[in-house]
Parts: structure tokens; C-alpha cells; sequence
């Protein structure tokens, strides 16, 4: 579509001047003419008005000093470029027309080329102004929509954390609890929790820099990406540092988030950490004692590719809290803008017994709330507590893992090494069959229907046995495939009535405690856990 021509409005009450400046200029725009102030004021409050007045100074009844102000006094007609063409050329003279609102000064008789150039590039300044203004007035009209939507954004992202608590009602070798509020609708602020298998939980807490919407968007992919990368990898130092390479790449904002991220072996106390330029977290021991965790790993995530980050260990005793928070706790502020400070936190932290990792969180915000005294919150209070409940070493675990090819004579050698595990580990005799039952059925399958070529692939089997529990992990790289997606057989129905498939998987529910599935960027995982009482 064509650009539309823009407009040209010629003032003088000399109609020479007019004429040459009208046959200068039309072959590339539209042209109007005024012989004197009156008409020039009145042709530009019309609903088309020129994009740019020419202006001659010494007019009679009116000058084009005047004219000039009282365009630039009417909201109507004050962004309309006014470049002054008059032979008045004393600096004095020039420097009153700027003052008086023109953008440009040009002294007769004219050059045709200066005069050209200058309308060319304050018409141009023009067109970009009136875009800007055009793009204000459609932010100003979605000023109420987008605050309305922001309240929504802030409902979004508080779903993405996890808020549901207790979170895990099943395991009792852990409680958690956390809490976030944002200074704004959204913020930068997150926390999160989950397992990466049946034994360990992933805990981290971050801070994005800035706030806002671009710091809850960054907050998101940061979360994801942990979230995915922690998938199919056990070091936090690796996770991070593969995050921190796909955060760096292309950040075009120059945005980066703090962040302390820990696996917790939920059977030893075991916890495997790494901190990137986070606030270090506290330990708060069953005889009171608070050990802060000094160790830092690595600066920020997303500033700089290429970083290799660290981790250390540490162990968790039965009834150890670790409490996890961002610096909105720490450098809250009150009216006198006072630091609410780590001494504090520490303070709050060792000063009494909790009942509950919610009654620390809760007791945690509620006082940073109450030092901040009705100051406006200057950022993102997040909080995050952990207390194990487990006994480190209590049980060994054994383990068992083999790597078997899609191949079915590779199913019976599993079979009697795992007997052999079992006979070791003194399972009973029904235990063993109903394991030989499952693997039967869940092994034959993937190596049967998994796989859509002729080429070997792996299968990967993990088995752990800890106290009285068996934990199985079964991963392969075929088709993506749920079993759990099929719906229960009835087997009340005479066989004909019934649907074909599902009896298998039906018969493995029932001979396990828990049966879990994961499809882990390339791979299916299959997760089984069964109570052994000897």
C-alpha cells in the first residue's frame, strides 16, 4: 500500500513567494497556501491538518511570531512543525522564532536545495512522532486491560510455583513449605520442589534481577529449564552449568538470576548443593545451633556462558531444618529504611522450637511484614523450608543395575541375575515370583513393541533395595508410550465382552505398592516401588 502524501501548508501575504515555494515542493507533496495569519490558523483546525507549515514573519494584522504561538498554545495544532521563511535574518530574529515554538529558521530569498532538505527531514521527524503518539495513545487505551491482565499474569505465575501443601502426603521422610510475594503483579522471585526419582528431591529457590514482567518471564524459562534439565542428570553443578549456558546464549537483556539449588536424598540426609550467587541458605540443627552454608559455587546464572559451576555436600541429621529464602527478606525495609539484616533472619530462625515448616515460613513473612512497619515492599519475599525427618544409615541400600539389549534372550539372563539380587538380599520366595511376573510383562514389552526399526537398542534397569523398600527404575529410548494411560479391564466381563490389552499393566498395579511414568526428553521411564516385609 501506497505511503499517503503529506501535506504542506505556505503562509506569506506575498503571493510570489507562495508560488515559488508551491512549485518547489509539489511534485512530492500536497500543498496548501494562506495569504495572511486568519487564514493560516483557521486552515490548520480542520481534520486533516498539514503535516508542516511554512511561515512567513512580517505579515500584516498578524505576524508570524503570533501565528506561531497560538499554534503552539492549542493542544490541537502545537505538534505541527513550523519552519519561519522570511527575510528578517538577524540571530536576534532567528532566536526569537525558536523561542516561540518553529524547529527551523530560513532566510530569503531561499535555496531550493536547503529548502527541500529541511522539509524532507522535519517531515520525516513529523512522521515518527505522529507513530510514537499514535503508539502512546493505543498504551494508554490498554492501560486498564493491561492492569487487569497483570492481575492475571500475577494468578499464572503463583501457579507455577508449587502451593499445594503438604505437597508429598505419601512420604514422611521430609515436610516442606514455602511461600512468595511478589513487590509488584508479578516479579522475579521463585521456588520449587520435585522428585527426579523416587528417592530424591530437587529443592531450589531464585531471584531474577530486576522486576516486573521481563523478571517473571525470565523467572519461567529459568524454572523450565532447571525443571528439564534436571531430568536426566544427578550433579547440580552439571544442571547448572547447562543452564547457565542456554540462558547466556542470545540474552539480549542482559538479564541473570541468583540461585541456590540442592538434590536431597530423602533416605540418608545426603544433600548434594550448588550456589550461584545466592544468599546462602541456614541449617538449623535439632540442639538449636543455626550453620549457614558459606560455600558459594559459581556467580550468577545467565551473565556469561562458558562457566563451569561447582557443588559440595553436606548431610542432613533427623529433624534438621534447612531454610532457604531470597534478599526481599533480608534487605526489607521499614520507614526509616533500615535493613531488616541476616542477623535477624537468624535471630527468628534460632529463637524458638516450630511445630511445622508452615509455621516457620508463615512466622519468617509475618515478621518481615511487621519490621516493614506499612513501608512499601521494595522486593520479592520468597521463603522456602525443608525439615528431614529420615535416619541417615539406617539401612544400606543395595543396588542393582544392567544394561539389556531389545532382545529377548537378554530378558532371561536379567532374570537370574536379579534372583540372585534377591536370594542375597533375602526376598521371599513370593516376592521373587511376583518380580519375575512384572518383568516378564513390562521387559517383553518394551522389547517386543518399543521400537519401530531394526537397530539394537538399550534398555537400562536400575534396582534399589533399602529397608523394607524396592525400587525399580525401567528406561528405554523407543516410541513414547504411557502404559498407565490404558484404561482398567473389567474382569468381571466374560473374555468376549472385553477389550483386548491393559491386563498386563492391570496385573503389575496390583502386585506393586506405586507405579509411576516419566517421558524424559528422549526416553520412557518407568518407575516401580514395592513394600518388602521380610
Amino acid at each position: 500500500m501506497a505511503e499517503e502524501q503529506q501535506k504542506i501548508l505556505v503562509v506569506d501575504d506575498e503571493r510570489l513567494n507562495i508560488n515559488v515555494l508551491v512549485e518547489l515542493l509539489k511534485p512530492n507533496y500536497k500543498m496548501m497556501a494562506a495569504k495572511n495569519g486568519e487564514q493560516a490558523l483557521k486552515a490548520v483546525r480542520v481534520a486533516n491538518p498539514p503535516d508542516l507549515i511554512l511561515l512567513d514573519i512580517m505579515m500584516p494584522e498578524m505576524d508570524g511570531y503570533e501565528v506561531c504561538r497560538q499554534l503552539k498554545a492549542d493542544e490541537a495544532t502545537r505538534d505541527i512543525p513550523v519552519i519561519f521563511i522570511t527575510a528578517m535574518g538577524d540571530t536576534s530574529d532567528e532566536t526569537k522564532g525558536l523561542e516561540v515554538g518553529a524547529v527551523d529558521y530560513i532566510t530569503k530569498p531561499i535555496s531550493p536545495p536547503i529548502v527541500q532538505a529541511r522539509v524532507k527531514t522535519h517531515l520525516a521527524l513529523k512522521r515518527n512522532m505522529t507513530e510514537l503518539q499514535k503508539a502512546y495513545k493505543i498504551i494508554e487505551a490498554q492501560k486498564d486491560r493491561m492492569e487487569n491482565e497483570l492481575n492475571v499474569a500475577h494468578e499464572i505465575q503463583m501457579s507455577m510455583v508449587p502451593q499445594t501443601f503438604p505437597p508429598f502426603p505419601d512420604r514422611n521422610e521430609f515436610s516442606i513449605h514455602a511461600a512468595l510475594h511478589p513487590s509488584r503483579e508479578v516479579g522475579g522471585d521463585f521456588y520449587d520442589f520435585f522428585f527426579i526419582d523416587e528417592n530424591r528431591l530437587c529443592v531450589c529457590i531464585g531471584d531474577v534481577s530486576g522486576k516486573g514482567v521481563p523478571a517473571a518471564l525470565f523467572m519461567a524459562v529459568t524454572r523450565t529449564l532447571i525443571k528439564a534439565r534436571a531430568i536426566d542428570d544427578i550433579s547440580t553443578a552439571s544442571i547448572l552449568t547447562r543452564v547457565n549456558d542456554e540462558l547466556s546464549r542470545d540474552n539480549k537483556a542482559y538479564m541473570f538470576v541468583t540461585i541456590w539449588f540442592a538434590i536431597l536424598d530423602v533416605r540418608t540426609g545426603t544433600l548434594l548443593y550448588t550456589n550461584a550467587g545466592h544468599n546462602p541458605p541456614y541449617i538449623k540443627q535439632k540442639n538449636g545451633d543455626s550453620k549457614r552454608m558459606d560455600n558459594l559455587h559459581g556467580p550468577v546464572i545467565g551473565a556469561q556462558p562458558g562457566l563451569a559451576y561447582k557443588e559440595d555436600s553436606t548431610h542432613l541429621a533427623p529433624q534438621d531444618i534447612l531454610l532457604m529464602y531470597t534478599d526481599g527478606v533480608t534487605e526489607a525495609r521499614n520507614r526509616e529504611k533500615e535493613f531488616f539484616t541476616e542477623d535477624q533472619l537468624v535471630a527468628l530462625l534460632s529463637s524458638r522450637e516450630y511445630e511445622s515448616m508452615e509455621e516457620l515460613v508463615q512466622s519468617t513473612v509475618a515478621e518481615v511484614k511487621r519490621f516493614e512497619d506499612g513501608a512499601e515492599q521494595f522486593d520479592d519475599i520468597t521463603v522456602l523450608a525443608v525439615q528431614f525427618s529420615g535416619q541417615p544409615g539406617a539401612a544400606e541400600t543395595q543396588m542393582l543395575e544392567m544394561t539389556l539389549k531389545n532382545q529377548l534372550s537378554e530378558l532371561k539372563q536379567f532374570k537370574e541375575t536379579f534372583n540372585a539380587f534377591a536370594e542375597n538380599n533375602n526376598f521371599s520366595k513370593p516376592v521373587r515370583r511376583e518380580m519375575n511376573v512384572v518383568f516378564d510383562e513390562l521387559l517383553g514389552n518394551i522389547i517386543n513393541y518399543a521400537y519401530t526399526d531394526e537397530l539394537e537398542h538399550t534398555i537400562e534397569v536400575r534396582v534399589e533395595f533399602s529397608g523394607d523398600r524396592l525400587t525399580v527404575t525401567i528406561e528405554d529410548d523407543g516410541i513414547p508410550f504411557n502404559p498407565l494411560e490404558k484404561d482398567t479391564p473389567d474382569t468381571q466381563l466374560p473374555l468376549e465382552e472385553r477389550k483386548i490389552g491393559g491386563l498386563g499393566i492391570h496385573l503389575v498395579r496390583n502386585l506393586m505398592d506405586k507405579v509411576s511414568y516419566q517421558r524424559r526428553i528422549t526416553k520412557n521411564r518407568l518407575t516401580l516401588v514395592k513394600n518388602i516385609n521380610k
